[in-house]
């Protein structure tokens, strides 16, 4: 049964969610937690894993944290669906919402009583890369995929995606990232200090990318690319933000041999990323796949020129704001980086500035808080057929925009 709500009282929301270290999935949930706080809602944020980075700020959020600590297993499968049965249980929580294929798998057997929400991240998914564990996985979600009663994408090349592996159209509900566009904003005295950091020359044209290092974020494609620029543009310089990429990655020597040696800054992770956004004269994406890519909103939202790789939801989200090419095109991307780095100053800062405005308009916080409202308010009781019917229409139609507005 699903429990009552009272007039005036919380909606109480659990979160499921693989991991809480920090990345795409693990950043949207936690500015939702922070965007849809008390009075209206209460979040309780229940993790597979160990805890990870954004355990705290979750809290500091006001959300409730338990980390399962499950190791990947057949046997963690079940205790963990046990647990999970327990906690939501004991919480008696009016909806619960799973982000990531083991937390839906996981969901979905363990959540029988109350309104299951599935959240998709994947746009284009290469079984190959992954554990033998993790293929069955999403097999598993296929065939269970309508257990949930809503299945959340991010992206209109994640839901086409899924419903190709069985998952049911009608069930699919497109809510694309959003991005804050007060943490993300132009700031001249952040660039200043930051670029002084890095020791660059007034006139060096700094390019960037914030991607943790997987083959799926091409790392390899961004150095190629990075090697044309360099021959091309000697005022040019690099800089690398995420997880795995530092020095010390044998994949990344290359930044220390000719003709990269000394143009490229590799940061590791930061906690930071948006005062080193300001720093750049150009965000690369080199990506492979993405679903509703992260970091590249944050750079529009930041005021900077973007380069993407046509992944995912990557041309719906810059629209006529930048440049998109092929993935796996490396030559052909530094051809499109150079176009905008030739560019006057005035005029690349004017590509910025749409793309702030797009993400404004577009694909702001507050759109994406208001979709998942509007969702969590149907479930648990308190919206009509009619504003649903309104609300998810609404969404539709703003994916469905054209990508060459801006």
């Amino acid at each position: 049964m699903i429990p009552e709500r009272d007039a005036g009282h919380a909606l109480r929301v659990c979160h499921v969610i693989t991991t809480t270290e920090r990345g795409g999935a693990e950043t949207q949930l936690l500015r939702l937690v922070e965007a849809l706080g008390p009075p209206q809602h209460r979040h309780q944020v229940i993790c597979l894993r160990p805890e990870g980075e954004l355990a705290g700020p979750l809290r500091a959020a006001g959300a409730q944290v338990t980390a399962l600590n499950l190791r990947p297993s057949l046997g963690a499968l079940v205790g963990g669906a046990r647990a999970l049965r327990r906690i939501v249980a004991q919480s008696d929580p009016h909806l619960v919402q799973t982000w990531l294929y083991h937390a839906d798998l996981l969901g979905a057997l363990a959540v029988w009583k109350r309104p299951l929400v599935w959240g998709l991240r994947n746009s284009d998914l290469d079984l190959s890369r992954h554990a033998w564990t993790t293929r069955a996985v999403v097999r598993a979600c296929a065939l269970l995929a309508r257990r949930p009663r809503v299945i959340v994408a991010n992206s209109q090349a994640g839901a086409r995606l899924h419903q190709d592996l069985g998952y049911p159209a009608r069930k699919m509900r497109i809510i694309p990232n959003g991005f804050d566009c007060d943490r993300h904003r132009p700031d001249p005295a952040e660039r200043v200090r930051r670029r002084a950091e890095l020791g660059l020359d007034h006139d060096a044209l700094l390019v960037g990318m914030v991607a943790r290092f997987d083959p799926a974020k091409d790392h390899a494609g961004f150095l190629d690319a990075a090697r044309v620029l360099a021959g091309r543009l000697p005022r040019v310089r690099f800089l690398l933000i995420g997880k795995g990429v530092t020095a010390d990655n044998p994949a990344l020597a290359g930044c220390a041999a000719p003709p990269l040696a000394g143009r490229c800054h590799l940061l590791g992770p930061r906690d930071d990323v948006p005062a080193w956004l300001n720093a750049l004269d150009l965000y690369l994406q080199s990506s492979r796949s993405e679903g509703m890519p992260n970091a590249l909103g944050e750079a529009m939202a930041s005021a900077v020129p973007c380069v993407a790789t046509d992944a995912g939801d990557t041309r719906l989200l810059l629209g006529d704001c930048g440049l998109v090419t092929p993935p796996g095109q490396p030559y052909a991307l530094a051809e499109a980086a150079a176009m905008i780095l030739e560019l006057p100053a005035a005029l690349r800062a004017g590509l910025g500035a749409e793309a702030r405005e797009r993400i404004r308009r577009r694909f702001s916080l507050e759109s994406m808080a208001r979709a998942f409202a509007e969702l969590y308010g149907e479930l648990g009781g308190t919206t009509s057929r009619r504003s649903t019917s309104t609300a998810q229409t609404r969404s539709g139609q703003a994916d469905q925009t054209s990508s060459s507005e801006c």
